[in-house]
């Protein structure tokens, strides 16, 4: 089908072969960006652009992911993409003991990470979880309006005072997320990532904890200006939870046909879940291990 695309080695730049399938098939980015939607792979048209000038490489499990869903929207044959995948060393996050990276963690690339410089990212293995409880509230037009994280940890040792939040708009277009309200914790610094609106936030404690001690405290992410449209809710953890509790609050006016539950993002089961008569869905992890867990769900 596409004469130069087999024409490229394997030692193609990705770069290249990615603007050529873009520009062969006919499709603008935006309409790109909307067909992988439809397909569950959520990708900024910032991040879109970068991998198509070759300003930013595809990494992590989130993104081979999501390079696999425009080979299919693209009309290519499996791996044409993937397969030129390029894998720059960067500078990464270490894995916890028996933990994940925190790149995996978020489903995000480790260069999207370059830009929290002066955050601690490994901090919060000082804290472990007990509980995470996280709803998102959506409005009529299948906007995300606020997205609510509370949050209660136990210390590992003297001295913590303090937990980093990391959020992301779930598709691209310049959105502006902003911390509306935090309860038993303040706002200190703050990192962003352009290209992939990644948000780093450091929330500050009343008092540093003493060894065991258990804390609790939660906080709201919304919007400046148009929030954006979702079809997801994840939450990832790099070292073992008791309790992960994910809930989405739909508005009447638009209620998803279908939603599924999913561990990981690249989970092949989807088991499906049921929106009750308050227009919610929620799914309730026991034990949970290092890992990405969602709800997802299907508008038409």
């Amino acid at each position: 089908m596409l004469t130069r695309m087999e024409a490229l080695s394997a030692s193609a730049p990705f770069a290249e072969a990615f603007d050529l399938a873009i520009r062969q098939r006919g499709l603008s980015l935006e309409a790109l960006q909307r067909r992988m939607a439809m397909r569950g792979a959520q990708v900024s048209l910032a991040t879109l652009s970068y991998w198509r000038r070759g300003r930013r490489h595809p990494e992590g499990a989130r993104s081979l992911h999501a390079v696999g869903v425009a080979e299919g929207c693209l009309g290519l044959p499996a791996a044409a993409l993937t397969s030129l995948v390029a894998r720059p060393r960067v500078r990464r996050a270490e894995p916890w003991p028996g933990g994940v990276s925190l790149a995996s963690a978020l489903g995000s690339e480790p260069t999207e990470l370059a830009s929290c410089d002066g955050i601690d990212l490994d901090g919060n293995a000082r804290l472990a979880l007990a509980s995470v409880h996280q709803r998102a509230t959506l409005g009529p037009d299948r906007t995300e309006r606020s997205v609510r994280t509370e949050l209660v940890v136990t210390s590992r040792e003297d001295g913590v005072d303090r937990w980093v939040s990391f959020f992301r708009p779930q598709t691209g277009g310049g959105h502006q997320p902003v911390l509306r309200s935090a309860r038993c914790c303040r706002p200190g610094r703050v990192r962003r990532d352009a290209a992939s609106e990644l948000v780093a936030l450091e929330l500050r404690f009343d008092y540093p904890l003493r060894a065991g001690e258990t804390y609790v405290f939660d906080f709201e992410f919304a919007y400046d200006g148009t929030p954006p449209e979702t079809s997801y809710l994840q939450f990832g953890v790099r070292a073992p939870a008791r309790q992960i509790v994910l809930q989405a609050c739909f508005d009447p006016a638009a209620v998803p046909v279908r939603c599924y539950r999913y561990d990981g993002e690249d989970s092949v089961e989807r088991p499906e879940l049921p929106v009750g008569p308050s227009f919610t869905s929620h799914i309730a992890v026991l034990d949970a291990q290092p890992g990405v867990y969602g709800l997802c769900w299907e508008w038409d």
